[in-house]
């Protein structure tokens, strides 16, 4: 595959692999549009989309950079040399705004574990009810909010906010439990809580490895579909 860049450090020149390409940018921090990234996944150039559509490269360079859109019938062709649906290939401004709700959502329902602890703090001290220990709500709003953020992190899969979530539930229930129990050998909760963190790294570990096979069975898979609609 042909480099991106001339100072892109992969023999290969695959952005779809590339440790410096995040959150739909490459590494010179510029968006990765749907078109481009389903046409590197399917192992083609530029010139070899083009040879295929009859189109040239720079027809498919300006297709990529958003400053053009290929009418249906290209898309549909454009996608079953990807191996894929013309839905995929259009799914680009409908995730991004799925995501920015779902996140929305999210902060939502933490501000709001906040926002009661805050009441309940504000009560106990109006009406003197265990005032002087009111202070701790705010401590264990921590692990409910880290509770409340799992839910929605496991409805939407975002492994990587998942982890944050676990690791929020575990050291602030281990925070809440040293400071609201009596005892000369609590600290050793902390012991526990870093165990408890070490097991979720490695879960999440294996689940990581395990996604990322099945991915690259789906490309190898793309891969041959392609090659057999170019024969």
């Amino acid at each position: 595959m042909r480099k991106k860049y001339a100072d892109c450090r992969r023999a290969d020149g695959d952005c779809t692999i590339c440790p410096l390409v995040n959150y739909g940018r490459d590494c010179h921090n510029r968006p990765i549009t749907k078109l481009e990234w389903s046409r590197r996944m399917a192992g083609m150039t530029q010139a070899e989309l083009g040879e295929q559509l009859n189109y040239s490269d720079k027809s498919i360079s300006k297709w990529e950079r958003g400053d053009g859109t290929p009418d249906i019938f290209i898309l549909s062709h454009i996608a079953s040399l990807y191996g894929i649906t013309v839905q995929d290939l259009l799914r680009e401004k409908k995730v991004a705004k799925t995501r920015t709700r779902h996140l929305l959502i999210s902060l939502l329902s933490v501000g709001l574990v906040w926002l009661v602890m805050t009441v309940l703090f504000c009560g106990a001290q109006i009406f003197s009810i265990c005032d002087r220990y009111a202070w701790l709500l705010f401590i264990y709003g921590i692990p409910i909010s880290g509770i409340v953020a799992q839910v929605f992190c496991a409805l939407w899969s975002n492994q990587l906010s998942q982890i944050f979530a676990c690791s929020l539930i575990i050291w602030g229930a281990g925070l809440s439990l040293h400071l609201t129990a009596h005892g000369n050998r609590l600290f050793l909760v902390y012991v526990i809580c870093a165990v408890l963190e070490v097991l979720l790294i490695l879960l999440y570990t294996l689940r990581a490895q395990t996604r990322w096979r099945e991915w690259r069975e789906k490309r190898k898979k793309m891969q041959k579909s392609s090659d057999d609609s170019a024969a």
